[in-house]
């Protein structure tokens, strides 16, 4: 509350304080989540409690998100993972006992990642069919291999070698137990962090070239002529 105090200037004087309200408490609230993926992951609509938590969450939460389950619409998982990369909170992967399949892709999009010692991941590429005219099932056939493979090296690289990867798509299964897990998500750790770095460097070198290339065009002076 502020003292009003009679001076010359016309200012609202406040007062000093005394060394006992040197120490200010805040009282902050910390939410802990969890939700227990398991089973097949079904169509979209759910797991919008799901999303909607993870984007609702404060950046001091905690949310961990138990796993088992062999996999199941990759659209769904899509939409899983952009909830977490949304998310404000601390996400952490924990696999109660498999991730599989899409599974798998959610596990590793979380922030940092724990296990049980039965914990296995298994990776392979995706299955589906189409139906229709021959000339769009072969469209189809071609515009989802291509998505797919993208979407596969984006994912999977760093925690899968490039080689593996490749393998993957020509139809290999891989099988990881919590002790293989755990190797490779130290080098996935390593490999994100230098992802990281690049893509902020290479932000930070696009913004100094901005601010160059607006100093080297700026207007110059008009000259004004006498009349």
């Amino acid at each position: 509350m502020k003292y009003k105090m009679n001076n010359d200037l016309g200012f609202e004087m406040l007062p000093m304080q005394s060394n006992q309200d040197r120490l200010l408490r805040k009282d902050m609230t910390v939410s802990l989540y969890e939700y227990y993926l398991v089973g097949e992951i079904t169509e979209g609509d759910n797991y919008i409690d799901l999303c909607d938590a993870l984007r609702s969450a404060n950046a001091q939460d905690d949310f961990i998100i138990r796993i088992s389950s062999g996999g199941g619409l990759l659209s769904t998982a899509n939409m899983i993972i952009n909830a977490i990369q949304e998310s404000q909170a601390n996400v952490h992967g924990f696999i109660e006992h498999n991730a599989g399949s899409a599974a798998s892709l959610i596990f590793l999009s979380c922030d940092n990642w724990s296990m049980s010692d039965d914990a296995e991941l298994f990776i392979h590429t995706s299955s589906s069919g189409n139906f229709g005219k021959e000339s769009e099932t072969y469209e189809a056939s071609i515009f989802y291999r291509k998505k797919i493979h993208k979407m596969m090296r984006k994912r999977y690289t760093g925690f899968l070698t490039e080689a593996e990867v490749d393998q993957v798509l020509k139809g290999a299964d891989f099988y990881f137990d919590s002790n293989e897990i755990g190797e490779r998500l130290e080098t996935y750790t390593e490999f994100q962090q230098k992802k990281f770095e690049a893509e902020l460097e290479a932000f930070q070198k696009e913004q100094e070239d901005a601010i160059e290339g607006s100093a080297s065009t700026k207007p110059k002076k008009k000259k004004i002529l006498p009349s």
